[in-house]
């Protein structure tokens, strides 16, 4: 005879399954439904499956069971099960390697909570683990799935800012046949510590040359960012094409971006001494 709680964990209403795995927490027999709250991380309603990770969290914080049901939960057959065993294990122990395959797999789900959250555990993941920089720089510059490059950008972005690696394969990516993987890759570049010169000549070439006028704006608030923080990577004649921009630019949100460019500059970059009169 099984336990009540396992068996609302199969009723047919999503609220009840939900309802089952509040309960499990505090049950008794906690651990002996540790097996069955481990098949509901892959239940098909998001709901049901958070609420099955919040319970295993609280199990796991006594019972050592919870781990072997979640190794097993991230060799299952299912991506969604597979993913929230990942989510719930780096909320009870420091990400592993182990935990890679499921992570990559979540950054194409067509959930963005899912790949939003699986993108801050790979950066997690990577501060602990250095070969995860080298992965992600490969998926970002081969992967099939355009989701998952522009993923991959904005995970590089945050994982390694300063790494010479990250800022030549980003600006490889502003010239992806996905539109918006260079929207990502562009944006990216933003948030790079001391860049080499050809990230912001890239990006005036963005400026001056992309048709797409989400990435000309991108490119001019970028631009304005690295240069305000480091004067030097400005490329000559990056100042007075903003300022062209913000006077003429046919398209009002262009002339917005580069005007916020422009005061970012003018903050930091210093105007020559003025003749005295």
């Amino acid at each position: 005879m099984s336990h009540p709680i396992v068996e609302r964990l199969r009723h047919a209403d999503p609220e009840e399954r939900r309802a089952a795995c509040l309960a499990a927490r505090d049950d008794p027999a906690a651990a002996v439904l540790a097996d069955a709250l481990g098949h509901a991380l892959g239940d098909p309603v998001k709901a049901v499956a958070r609420a099955a990770s919040d319970a295993l969290v609280e199990i796991g914080r006594r019972e050592r069971h919870v781990d072997s049901v979640l190794r097993d939960a991230l060799r299952s057959d299912s991506p969604r099960r597979r993913f929230t065993a990942a989510y719930t294990s780096v909320r009870l122990h420091p990400p592993t390697p182990g935990l890679l395959p499921a992570l990559l797999e979540a950054l194409a789900s067509a959930d963005g909570d899912v790949r939003w959250a699986a993108a801050r555990i790979l950066v997690d993941l990577g501060r602990l683990h250095g070969e995860v920089l080298g992965v992600l720089v490969g998926m970002l510059r081969g992967g099939e799935d355009a989701v998952v490059r522009r993923m991959a950008a904005f995970c590089l972005r945050e994982l390694a800012p300063d790494r010479p690696e990250s800022a030549s394969v980003l600006v490889a990516a502003t010239h992806d046949p996905d539109l918006h993987v260079r929207r990502a890759a562009l944006s990216a570049l933003a948030g790079l510590l001391d860049p080499p010169p050809e990230v912001c000549e890239r990006l005036l070439e963005a400026l001056m040359k992309d048709e797409d006028p989400a990435a000309k704006r991108i490119a001019a608030v970028a631009l304005g960012e690295l240069g305000a923080g480091s004067p030097t990577c400005l490329p000559a004649g990056a100042s007075d094409r903003l300022r062209a921009l913000a006077a003429e630019a046919p398209e009002p949100d262009l002339r917005r971006a580069a005007e916020r460019a422009l005061v970012r500059l003018e903050r930091r970059i210093p105007h020559p001494p003025q003749e005295e009169k």
